[in-house]
């Protein structure tokens, strides 16, 4: 079994409604072909159902700040294609496509978008914060700002809080890999 079949059937059994536990324990054993450790490490980056309900609305909120970055880098580029000719069009529309597939990934619950969007955001902030001319502060900058810094922080937040740990425990000759109980009830 390929690490993307391993997914596949991780995200089917927590759309059934099983744990991080339980997943695991369905999934492992010598007819994945992968070794234990290599199928906790799949099933690490499927969020269950009660997680999922859990994050909801910073969810929702991460994806409607990615979007309305991608709206707004797509409208500088066109600004930057305008001014400077369309040749630089595909490059200004890079950003805007990848702020695009992140939303996408996230929406999707891909946990490992969560980690990749926090640290490109991180980057871009201090990209961002370096190039602000402080003395003639324009407001929208501020905008800016605050966006980037939502999409940072809550990027970051989801990814510690939706992917999980799990222990290895040794016992004589074995391994048992240990998923932590899963949240319940919502965070508002």
């Amino acid at each position: 079994m390929t690490t993307r079949e391993l997914r596949s059937a991780a995200e089917a059994l927590a759309q059934e409604g099983a744990n991080r536990q339980q997943i695991y324990d369905q999934l492992r054993g010598p007819g994945s072909g992968l070794s234990d450790e290599q199928v906790a490490r799949v099933v690490r980056y499927v969020p269950s159902l009660d997680t999922r309900a859990r994050y909801r609305t910073p969810h929702a909120v991460l994806i409607i700040l990615l979007w309305l970055s991608a709206v707004g880098k797509s409208l500088f580029g066109l600004g930057m294609a305008l001014e400077r000719g369309w040749n630089y069009l595909p490059m200004a529309l890079l950003l805007p496509a990848l702020s695009a597939l992140l939303a996408i990934s996230i929406a999707r619950f891909r946990t490992r978008a969560y980690h990749t969007t926090a640290v490109l955001g991180a980057l871009g902030l201090f990209r961002f914060i370096r190039r602000i001319d402080w003395s003639n502060f324009d407001p929208w900058d501020s905008i800016d700002l605050v966006v980037a810094t939502g999409i940072c922080g809550l990027s970051w937040f989801l990814f510690l809080k939706v992917a999980s740990n799990y222990q290895l425990v040794k016992q004589g000759e074995t391994t048992t890999v240990i998923f932590p109980d899963e949240p319940t009830g919502s965070i508002a």
